[in-house]
């Protein structure tokens, strides 16, 4: 269960950098995959650091 959290986690990490790196018309999407982004690394940090 803990793997799949992280696993989860990573996905969507990746998939929110991406679509912040890639988004370049929409300023707002992209403010809100990059906080997305850095809300799944705080989540992924923390479970490596607790679970």
């Amino acid at each position: 269960m803990i793997t799949a959290f992280k696993v989860i986690v990573v996905i969507i990490l990746v998939i929110s950098f991406l679509l912040t790196i890639g988004e370049q018309e929409d300023k707002k999407l992209q403010e809100n995959m990059a906080f997305l982004c850095a809300i799944s690394m705080a989540l992924f940090f923390a479970s490596l650091v607790w679970l």
